[in-house]
C-alpha cells in the first residue's frame, strides 16, 4: 500500500469555503503541488495556480480567516417600526421602497435589435438574387 503525502498546508477553497488541503506531487508532478477539499482534486499547473496553491498556512489560520469572512448571523425583525425615545414611530431600515423609475422607462433594446437582424436579412436577400440573376 502507498503511504498518502505528508499535508503541507492549507488554503481556502474559493468555490466551498472549506479549507483546501495542500500536497506535494509525486512522480512525473513532484515539481508542482495540488489541493484536495470538498469539491473535489485541484491539479492546475499553471503559474497563478501554484502561486495561489503554494500560499498554504496551517489549518487554524485558514479556519479562522473562514469564519472572520462569513456575516454574523441575522436576527429575524418582525416589527415594522420601533419607537424612539420621543414616542415618533421610526421605519425599519430593512424595509425596502419600490422603485418607480425602473419600471416606467421601458427597455426597448430587444426591438431595435429584431429590427436591424430583419434588415439585415433583407438587404441580404436582394444582394443575393441580384448576384444570382448576374451569374446565370
Amino acid at each position: 500500500m502507498e503511504i498518502d503525502a505528508a499535508v503541507l498546508g492549507y488554503i481556502e477553497c474559493n468555490t466551498c469555503k472549506d479549507p483546501k488541503a495542500i500536497k506535494q506531487g509525486k512522480g512525473k508532478r513532484k515539481n508542482f503541488v495540488h489541493g484536495r477539499c470538498q469539491c473535489g482534486p485541484d491539479t492546475r499547473t499553471g503559474v497563478a495556480a501554484q502561486t495561489e496553491l503554494s500560499a498554504f498556512k496551517p489549518l487554524d489560520i485558514v479556519k479562522a480567516l473562514i469564519a472572520a469572512k462569513q456575516p454574523p448571523p441575522v436576527k429575524p425583525n418582525n416589527e415594522q417600526s420601533k419607537p424612539n425615545a420621543d414616542g415618533i414611530n421610526e421605519q425599519s431600515q430593512t424595509e425596502s421602497k419600490p422603485n418607480t423609475d425602473m419600471e416606467s422607462k421601458p427597455n426597448d433594446e430587444p426591438e431595435s435589435e429584431t429590427l436591424n437582424l430583419s434588415k439585415c436579412v433583407g438587404l441580404g436577400s436582394v444582394i443575393g438574387l441580384i448576384f444570382g440573376l448576374i451569374i446565370r
